[in-house]
């Protein structure tokens, strides 16, 4: 949790939306981890938190009231429990609501993208078209549609996007090229977190020289990702990727 307090301090999120956010962050997190990398799965969840914000925002002094109602429902569907898969649905319905209940994560995150393609063409965006794109390549992330996921990065990059939405769609398209199994384009993608970290005061410096480390590890130099690893930990003594790197330095050191 210290890291998802960082990002709250470094966002300067609204403090009575925090505690929601906090909720929604570990849920995301506990979907994906089973079937996604780790880091993806924190990715994915960064873009929930992130966007979630911004739709709060938006609709806090909104003259847009029903775009934001609207992406805030695919939030809801996207972060929705699945059915437990235990239960026979015909004895066990659930609860009547507004958000449909999916048997597999794959139905979800497939619903999730219909409901964003139906948002994006519709008249009344509002403003926030760019956070959809944000939240379908996230979703197209997790169903491994890698080419997809960078259509729709490359398509919310084409406009001006947030810093903090920009660096979201870099990291997603850094992730979809890895994915794709075209590691030099994914370490290429990904340093523009560092180049670009400036502007969010460093805030994303440390992840563009982790994602350095981990793909040159999975290209087989160890020694090389050793050495970055230790940069980072140098560089940005309280990253709050440090667990993660020692776990990493420690499964490198001991082959």
């Amino acid at each position: 949790m210290a890291k998802h307090k960082q990002i709250v301090k470094d966002l300067k999120r609204p403090d009575q939306f925090v505690d929601f956010w906090t909720h929604t962050w570990q849920r995301v997190v506990a979907v994906l981890a089973p079937r996604q990398k780790p880091a993806i799965a924190a990715a994915v969840a960064i873009a929930v938190v992130v966007i979630g914000v911004s739709i709060f925002n938006f609709w806090d002094g909104s003259r847009h009231v029903e775009a934001s109602r609207k992406l805030s429902r695919i939030q809801d569907i996207a972060n929705a429990e699945l059915l437990a898969e235990a239960a026979d649905p015909a004895l066990t319905p659930p609860a009547k609501s507004e958000v449909p209940r999916f048997k597999t994560a794959a139905e979800r995150e497939n619903a999730v993208v219909k409901e964003l393609d139906q948002f994006l063409a519709g008249d009344a965006t509002a403003g926030l078209k760019d956070e959809a794109f944000i939240l379908k390549g996230a979703a197209l992330l997790t169903l491994a549609r890698h080419d997809d996921a960078i259509a729709t990065y490359h398509s919310a990059l084409g406009a001006k996007l947030d810093a903090r939405l920009r660096f979201l769609a870099i990291e997603g398209l850094g992730y979809a090229y890895e994915g794709k199994g075209d590691l030099d384009r994914a370490i290429s993608e990904f340093g523009k977190l560092g180049t670009e970290a400036s502007g969010m005061r460093g805030f994303y410096e440390d992840r563009a020289l982790y994602h350095k480390a981990r793909l040159t590890a999975l290209k087989g130099d160890k020694a090389g990702a050793v050495t970055i690893y230790k940069q980072i930990l140098t560089k940005v003594p309280e990253t709050g990727l440090k667990d993660d790197i020692s776990d990493r330095l420690a499964l490198i050191e001991a082959k």
